[in-house]
Order: C-alpha cells, then structure tokens, then sequence
C-alpha cells in the first residue's frame, strides 16, 4: 500500500454542483479501485490523502491534475503506507449561505476539522501533514505556492 497527500486550488467560480460531482466521481472511482483516502475543500483550497496500490494512486493524481476543476496542484508528500487510515471517508466541505460572513455553521465545521486533526497524530506522516495542512487552513494561516 502507497500513500500520497496533495493541495490544489479550486477554480474561481467552482459551485455545489461541481462539489457534488467531485465527490460522486472519487466515491465511485476509489470504491472500484480500492483507494481510501479524504477529501477536504474549503475557502477554494482541495486538500486530499490517498491510500491504495501505487501505480493506481498516481494515474488518479494525474487525472485529478489534469481536471479543469482544480489548478495548482502540488504534492506534499507520498510513501509506502502501512494501513489505511480513512476507511469510509469521502469529502468534507463547507457551502456557505450566500454570505460572506462567518456564520456558526461555518466556524463550527472548522473547528471539528480542527478536533479531528488532533486525533491523528499518531499516523503516517502522509496523514499527518494532510491534518496540519486542514488544520492550517482552517486557522486561516494555509499557504499555497
């Protein structure tokens, strides 16, 4: 098993629909590929573990580079896994109400990403920056190159 975490950037104008479609797509690509992995998108950053077979997690990368939706991609990290960590995870995100406004939805839905980045500490160092990655990011203090 191999694992891999990247950032990229949302397109300017990407909408719930896309969100959605994302979602349904790896959902449907990963359970027939056996990747587990999650997939954080929030304040127009994509940050996402993988877990699977190498080859298998790479040609997904590329794909995954080469969809319009997403630009800037760049790999933090990646290495031989010793289990997989987010059996069951898809994506978590964040659609605000049209406002914005921090609202209480939205300060609570980082602070429970935030909560679980602590719980993962012991893991793999993939995972662990993929949680310092989250948890910088919902602090405000994410930076892309």
């Amino acid at each position: 098993m191999h694992e891999l975490t990247y950032t990229s950037l949302a397109k300017k104008n990407i909408g719930l629909k896309d969100l959605n479609d994302i979602l349904d797509e790896a959902n449907e690509f990963n359970k027939a590929h056996s990747i587990t992995g999650c997939l954080v998108y929030h304040n127009g950053l994509f940050v996402q573990t993988l877990h699977g077979e190498k080859k298998v997690i790479f040609n997904l990368l590329k794909s995954i580079k080469s969809d319009n939706r997403h630009s800037n991609l760049n790999l933090v990290w990646e290495g031989p896994a010793e289990k997989e960590v987010f059996q069951g995870w898809h994506m978590a995100f964040f659609s605000p109400k049209n406002s914005n406004k921090p609202s209480e939805e939205l300060i609570d839905f980082e602070r429970n990403l935030i909560t679980l980045s602590s719980f993962y500490q012991a893991d793999s160092a993939s995972v662990r920056i993929f949680w310092s990655i989250v948890k910088d990011l919902c602090l405000n203090e994410a930076k892309m190159p």
